[in-house]
């Protein structure tokens, strides 16, 4: 009797689990338990499929705690904090000006010297490193003369003035450009177009074809629709003519009489009714599909990223997504990660007009000091940097709306122009979301096993409510996690899902780590952080510039191993950018391996 006690006691408290399961289940909708189980230890990786859901790779959200060190910070210069009142609702943003950032660097510009480091003292990233006594052999010299002469264009630009002189310093000239506010306008550009027979189709991912040819192929079973832009018909969209009434009655075919259904005909890469979802969308997790619809009105998508020196990913990014970034918000600051002062590059690039191209689009952030315990624990600099970019750079940002997308990247990851037009011109999809980066080492010569999955977006709106206005939130912090999420979604009547644009198959952008030339290399290495050990700038023989030639030839790595790489075709889809791709010459040290011919000498 009291065994059934017990049974009746174990199955009501199972099923007591079971509900209140199903009840939590019900309330995230579609994210899977195993994610949700996976939470708390970050450092699963799984390629599983759950749901229709790939678990995001959580090794990005691990906050490493370092000891402390007992070097102390430089001297921080003082900031004054504007007043910012938030309120991104759909009329606009009030933004209150956030005023002048104190930047008070005595002397004149800092000067690329050459000079030896001495331990213990730390490194000085802007010095142009010792070339290995030992030296190459003629017959390597004579080659790289050929091939590795190939420093990147803007950082040559810096490096010219060495031994002539310290550089001019660009804050003297910088006037008011970190304090500017910027006003977003409404993208007027025509991304679809109507037929005359009613059909609404994406220009970009529709087959157009001239009126001459469309009057040869009318006999094909293909009607094509004139396009009517203004008054003028100079082409036409090809769209696909279907009688229903001559069609079998299928399942979820209605019979009709007469009526005609016309259909955008969409080109390799495209697919909807509209024509106007990449394929990165389409193979993608996204659970709302079925409900994808144009907006009449695009969205104004902001990218943020922190830059160093990646001055030649910086060309590519803008090239890449001039067409679907409405605002750049580029951070710049005069210390390194690590601590240590260093020129504002980027500016002195951005006032010679090296990129008045896109400078229209540009907000110029300034970071004018380092947070206290940077030095000590790196992670500390790292986050910093993440979240003054956003808060003081969408401060400034005028006219915004709370549905607008905000991206946050790394220097070396570039989406694909396809995925954020994509979120920029419909509606229907889940929020935040994540994008699958084909992964490289060096240069994507070295492509990498896998994807980079890395939250990286949502709206203007979710970024305030859930997330507090924080970069480094949204890609380190699951937004359930959160205390203000559920009253995000009560507010919005928006159900937060979790997706990816992208998939492990399907490359939505490009993650390039460590894509320098040796030089650049070198400047990584003795700016990184102090948090991400070990810190290989420490060790004099991995700064090396013949070690690290060394490494890009073969694919090393800094502690002594070797990955296996899968095979890399130059010519297979998404390898590199198109714009690299258009820019062999300037960009042929990323996009061919420089140093592969001492493999076959040897």
């Amino acid at each position: 009797m009291k065994m059934r006690r017990h049974r009746v006691f174990l199955l009501c408290t199972v099923g007591l689990c079971v509900i209140s399961f199903l009840h939590y289940y019900k309330a995230l909708h579609y994210v899977s338990l195993l994610r949700e189980l996976s939470a708390p230890y970050p450092n699963i990786k799984s390629f599983i499929m759950v749901s229709g859901f790939f678990w995001r790779e959580k090794g990005v959200a691990a906050t490493p705690i370092s000891p402390a060190s007992p070097e102390e910070a430089p001297p921080l210069p003082a900031l004054r904090q504007g007043v910012v009142k938030q309120s991104l609702g759909d009329g606009g943003a009030e933004v209150i000006d956030p005023g002048a950032l104190d930047a008070k660097i005595g002397g004149p510009g800092v000067a690329l010297e050459v000079r030896a480091m001495k331990e213990p003292e730390p490194p000085h990233p802007w010095e142009k490193p010792e070339e290995n006594q030992l030296g190459d052999s003629p017959k390597e010299k004579r080659h790289e003369e050929q091939h590795v002469n190939h420093i990147e264009p803007d950082l040559k630009k810096l490096l010219v003035q060495v031994g002539k002189g310290p550089l001019p310093d660009p804050i003297k000239s910088m006037g008011d450009l970190h304090t500017r506010t910027h006003q977003l306008q409404d993208d007027k550009t025509p991304y679809f177009v109507r037929t005359s027979r009613g059909a609404y189709c994406f220009k970009q991912g529709t087959e157009m074809a001239t009126i001459k040819e469309s009057s040869v192929k009318t006999g094909a079973g293909a009607t094509r629709d004139v396009v009517e832009v203004g008054k003028a018909v100079q082409r036409k969209t090809l769209g696909l003519q279907q009688q229903t009434g001559k069609v079998s009655k299928g399942k979820g075919q209605p019979m009709g009489s007469g009526k005609q259904l016309v259909k955008c005909v969409c080109r390799p890469g495209w697919h909807g009714p509209y024509c106007g979802v990449p394929t990165m969308v389409y193979h993608s997790n996204l659970p709302t599909k079925e409900r994808l619809k144009p907006r009449e009105v695009p969205r104004r998508v902001i990218n943020a990223i922190n830059i160093n020196h990646e001055f030649d990913l910086l060309h590519a990014r803008f090239h890449e997504l001039s067409q679907a970034v409405d605002l750049f918000l580029i951070c710049e600051s005069n210390f390194t990660a690590y601590g240590e002062r260093r020129p504002l590059s980027f500016l002195r690039l951005l006032l010679n007009g090296t990129y008045d191209y896109i400078r229209h689009k540009i907000l110029y952030v300034f970071l004018d000091h380092f947070p206290d315990g940077g030095r000590q624990d790196g992670w500390i600099a790292d986050d910093y940097l993440r979240t003054f970019l956003t808060r003081n750079g969408l401060s400034r940002v005028k006219g915004a709306r709370s549905d607008d997308v905000f991206v946050i990247n790394d220097a070396d990851e570039i989406p694909a122009q396809e995925g954020l037009l994509f979120l920029k011109l419909f509606d229907g999809w889940t929020e935040p979301f994540a994008i699958h980066m084909r992964k490289s080492l060096y240069g994507f010569f070295w492509k990498q096993f896998g994807t980079l999955e890395v939250v990286s977006g949502c709206t203007l709106r979710m970024l305030r409510d859930v997330y507090d206005g924080d970069g480094i939130k949204l890609r380190r912090r699951e937004y359930y996690s959160l205390p203000g999420f559920r009253k995000y979604e009560n507010d919005t009547g928006h159900i937060l899902v979790q997706w990816s644009v992208g998939s492990p198959f399907h490359f939505a952008g490009w993650h390039c780590s460590w894509c320098f030339t040796p030089e650049g290399i070198y400047f990584k290495l003795v700016s990184a952080q102090n948090g991400d050990f070990p810190r290989w700038g420490d060790y004099e023989d991995k700064r090396d510039l013949n070690y690290i030639r060394e490494l890009i030839r073969t694919g090393g790595w800094f502690d002594g191993s070797v990955q296996e790489y899968p095979p890399a075709d130059p010519k297979e889809h998404m390898y590199a950018p198109k714009y690299m791709l258009e820019n062999r010459k300037r960009y042929n040290y990323l996009l061919e391996n420089p140093y592969k011919h001492k493999i076959q000498t040897e």
